[in-house]
């Protein structure tokens, strides 16, 4: 093994390759769910062109016993639909790994006879007709794994028939007869393999669960009332989990024609009384900005999902990167308090969602959730979440009765003051309807009324303007503080800064690297804005040697940490070709930064 301790007996790396409508995807999680059913822990990885059909794709899947944070980059088991998937990925296969193919589909010149591989040849395409179609041999492809590493079939009938409920009942058996198939020829033909995974008995139920899916389930928890969106990939599946459940939890949701319309309809939702979300990738959130802006001035309390993919323009669709942190820090024109949260893992994204309800409430501001292709693509295992832990808080909202009880809320002459000037910026919210409050809501700048034609003289403009950005003291009294793990700075051979996703990597590598006795400390910022300017520093103060590790070319975070503490760090590692750090690569780059000091 590249690095660490062999992990040979600990875990099991299975990547599946081949065309787009292979059914990729769908069969590795599939797979997925038969190991993690059996008590083990999953994290997958999905690699696709932004092609409507054709191009490579390929499945990767991590199961352990141990605790998994990231994928890694060396495979155990590839199962190769086509040639291609052989050429592409045979210098990620290690020593007695197993190469699953259809010697009908995939040549064997110039990778055969090797003493370094294992080939597992089975007729998959063969297989796949006799249970019912040639489509199936994805599945055949699954029997064939599980036979390999001599795990029992009977977990991945029970996976299949969950896979294909929406069906007709004979789908899915038919997937079993194709995965019996594979299995049984394997289990006949290959002779002993070396991983042999085991369940573990008695281990709790999990989640199997990717960032966009954690993000709706976190909204839903919340109490969500209406979610609008136009899909642009990595945040579509937002859009497509909503509305899968929009029935059973009654709530509004709203393919629009636009981001544009998105963004508006979400301000009219909150100011109606719901809690309301959209969410885009970075080119539709160009196209929000103006509403954006509104939502700022008209203090709505709104969510924002950016799901982050390499730009400029249309840049690259289905790859990932960490390049939008100071678009969104400063996106729309003028000044306005926000909070960016930027979740590092699955069970966070369902954390930080309901949470940032909360906070758009609490606050009366945008709050926006910063994640990225690696994170809402990508499939953990999880615990089930602790529903006791939710709450709602919807801050200072009158929602029915008389605004006359409501004293903090009324001008001297009996109207409302929808933008009271009040010491934490925050003022009384009372729903349209409600008797007593009329109100004005709109874009312009404005008086404590809402009228916007009163809100241009100077000491108008002061102290409304003074009273939003005062949002941001209260805010960083009800943020979620940054993540520690490792060690202490002060015992740290290296401290190590991350945000976002990147931490799930950092966090495999520093369990790599104290098993050769280097200490790493960990901080993740959680919270992007308001920065966590004291925290940081005192992280860095404590540190012997700092590195940054961040998923863009200009050190986003880096240059955060100069201007808000007036300190850097040591070192930086940066990624910006579409791909995830892996733990390989962060292990390498801090070996690199030790070995010269």
């Amino acid at each position: 093994m590249s690095e660490g301790k062999d992990r040979r007996g600990r875990e099991l790396r299975v990547k599946i390759g081949g065309e787009a409508g292979f059914g990729i995807k769908s069969a590795g999680q599939t797979l997925a769910r038969v190991f993690m059913d059996a008590g083990l822990n999953i994290a997958d990885l999905t690699e696709y062109p932004s092609l409507i059909r054709g191009g490579h794709n390929n499945y990767f899947l991590r199961v352990s016993k141990d605790p998994v944070f990231s994928h890694v980059e060396e495979v155990d088991v590839l199962v190769a639909l086509n040639r291609e998937s052989v050429d592409l990925h045979l210098d990620e296969l290690v020593e007695g790994a197993a190469v699953i193919f259809d010697p009908a589909d995939v040549s064997t010149t110039g990778w055969l006879p090797s003493g370094k591989l294992r080939p597992v040849p089975v007729p998959l395409k063969e297989f796949a007709r006799q249970a019912g179609g040639t489509i199936m041999r994805n599945t055949v492809a699954l029997g064939a794994v599980l036979a390999l590493v001599h795990f029992p079939l009977e977990g991945l009938a029970e996976s299949l028939r969950e896979q294909f409920a929406h069906k007709a009942p004979e789908v899915a058996e038919s997937n079993i007869v194709a995965a019996a198939l594979g299995y049984q020829y394997v289990s006949q033909n290959v002779p002993d393999f070396w991983l042999k995974p085991r369940g573990i008995k008695g281990a709790p139920k999990r989640l199997l669960i990717d960032g966009n899916e954690a993000i709706g389930l976190g909204a839903l928890a919340a109490g969500i009332g209406f979610y609008a969106a136009y899909p642009m990939t990595p945040a579509s599946s937002i859009l497509h989990f909503m509305a899968k459940h929009e029935r059973d939890h009654g709530v509004v949701i709203k393919h629009t024609e636009d981001e544009l319309a998105a963004m508006n309809m979400v301000v009219g939702a909150s100011f109606a009384g719901a809690r309301a979300m959209c969410a885009t990738s970075g080119g539709g959130f160009a196209l929000m900005n103006e509403a954006l802006g509104m939502a700022g001035v008209s203090e709505s309390a709104v969510v924002v999902g950016v799901i982050t993919r390499p730009g400029p323009a249309t840049g690259l669709p289905t790859w990932t990167e960490q390049s939008d942190l100071r678009y969104v820090i400063h996106a729309a024109q003028g000044e306005f308090p926000r909070v960016v949260l930027a979740p590092g893992d699955q069970a966070e994204s369902f954390e930080l969602a309901w949470k940032a309800f909360n906070l758009a409430d609490q606050l009366q501001t945008p709050v926006i959730i910063l994640g990225d292709s690696y994170l809402s693509d990508n499939r953990r295992s999880i615990p089930y979440p602790d529903l006791d832990s939710i709450t709602v808080d919807r801050g200072k909202l009158v929602t029915e009765g008389d605004v006359a009880p409501h004293p903090e809320a009324l001008g001297g002459n009996g109207e409302y003051l929808r933008f009271k000037l009040t010491e934490d910026g925050i003022s009384t919210r009372v729903l349209p309807g409600v008797e007593g409050a009329l109100q004005l809501g709109n874009s312009y700048e404005h008086d404590e009324y809402g009228y916007g034609q009163l809100g241009e003289p100077a000491e108008t403009r002061i102290a409304q303007n003074e009273k939003r950005m005062r949002k941001l003291d209260l805010a960083r009294t009800l943020v979620p503080g940054p993540n520690y793990f490792g060690v202490a700075p002060a015992d740290a051979d290296i401290s190590v800064l991350c945000w976002g996703s990147t931490v799930g990597p950092l966090r495999e590598a520093a369990l790599w690297l104290a098993e050769e006795g280097v200490a790493v400390a960990i901080m993740q910022v959680v919270t992007m804005w308001p920065f966590p300017a004291l925290e940081v520093a005192d992280f860095i103060g404590d540190a012997k040697r700092t590195m940054i590790v961040e998923g863009n070319f200009t050190g986003q975070l880096q240059g955060l940490v100069r201007e808000q503490c007036l300190l850097d760090v040591d070192h930086s590692l940066h990624r910006y070709d579409g791909r995830q750090f892996s733990p390989e690569r962060i292990v390498a780059g801090i070996k690199e930064v030790l070995a010269d000091a």
